[in-house]
């Protein structure tokens, strides 16, 4: 039973694949903007939560996260490629509108 467990406890290191180089710091911070954005536009009441599958508007929420996005996003827009930056700040302008609307 004890080499069961072993050997349950070890499949995991076997499948984990390895990249040749460690995820930029960049590209972190555009997952967070991505994800970031998604809970703007689901407590703006305009998408669903993906953890419930359910609308809940509030907007003090949809402000923080539209508020860290435009923060992060003046920390690594020079690291950003133009059309990284446009389509960051297109998604911005289009939250900030909406949020006034709401």
């Amino acid at each position: 039973m004890d080499e069961e467990k072993k050997e349950n406890q070890e499949e995991p290191k076997k499948e984990r694949e390895l990249l040749e180089e460690p995820v930029a710091v960049k590209d972190i911070i555009l997952m967070y903007l991505y994800t970031l954005e998604g809970k703007a536009w689901a407590y703006l009441g305009l998408t669903s939560h993906p953890e419930t599958g359910k609308p809940k508007k509030d907007l003090n929420e949809a402000r923080i996260a539209i508020d860290t996005i435009e923060s992060l996003l003046k920390i690594v827009e020079d690291k950003l490629s133009p059309d990284e930056k446009r389509e960051i700040q297109v998604q911005l302008t289009n939250l900030r509108l909406n949020f006034v609307g709401k």
